[in-house]
């Protein structure tokens, strides 16, 4: 369906900007109305998620509560991704309550959206998801791969972009079981008192097939 094999991903996904106000930026070329410093966090916090509009599956936004929002990459066709959810959904339930919302984004312009509800049921989902397959966040964030995963404040600040963990090594060898918890360690991080941002970390997965051309 999505021409995705599993393959290695990695020589883009090393072009990863660093500035924590990266998505600031790219919200502001796309003309969104964020201009000025970063919004308090008592203040309007979660602006910039509802100027996106993203909806779920169902056609309802996708409401964001808490402190951080994270994004994780989906694809029906990415055996990694599809290896992957059991992990985020345990993180989901264990940090969802401690100021966390976990958004699933479908990206393959090639899945019809009953083939993405019938994946988010089969794999038991416990989080929001959402139809990108018009690409709008993937723009938005420059992602390029499932299962890539990023990070944000409310406020749109970017804290951490790449892997979930490192199961998958160099040139995409896999591990039978992760030795670094990547995206563990961020969300305990900020949990504990950190700001961030944290260093991004490259991974390997899906490449994202190209959003299809009006």
């Amino acid at each position: 369906m999505s021409g995705c094999q599993s393959r290695p991903v990695h020589g883009v996904i090393a072009v990863m900007p660093k500035s924590p106000l990266f998505l600031r930026c790219l919200v502001a070329a796309w003309g969104l109305a964020l201009a000025g410093p970063l919004v308090a966090a008592d203040k309007g916090a979660h602006d910039w998620w509802t100027n996106q509009d993203v909806r779920g599956l169902e056609g309802a936004p996708v409401a964001v509560t808490g402190r951080w929002i994270v994004l994780v990459f989906l694809s029906p066709e990415c055996p990694l991704a599809n290896a992957s959810v059991p992990l985020l959904n345990k993180l989901a339930e264990e940090y969802g309550p401690r100021g966390f919302t976990f958004v699933g984004v479908y990206a393959d312009p090639t899945a019809g959206r009953p083939v993405l509800r019938q994946h988010a049921k089969d794999y038991g989902l416990v989080f929001s998801t959402t139809d990108d397959r018009e690409h709008r966040l993937v723009r938005l964030t420059a992602a390029t791969y499932t299962p890539e995963v990023f990070v944000f404040a409310a406020d749109g600040n970017r804290l951490y972009r790449g892997r979930i963990d490192d199961r998958v090594g160099d040139f995409g060898a896999a591990r039978p079981t992760a030795t670094r918890q990547d995206l563990r360690e961020v969300l305990a991080a900020l949990v504990s008192g950190k700001s961030g941002p944290f260093p991004d970390r490259p991974g390997f997965g899906c490449a994202i097939p190209e959003a299809v051309k009006p």
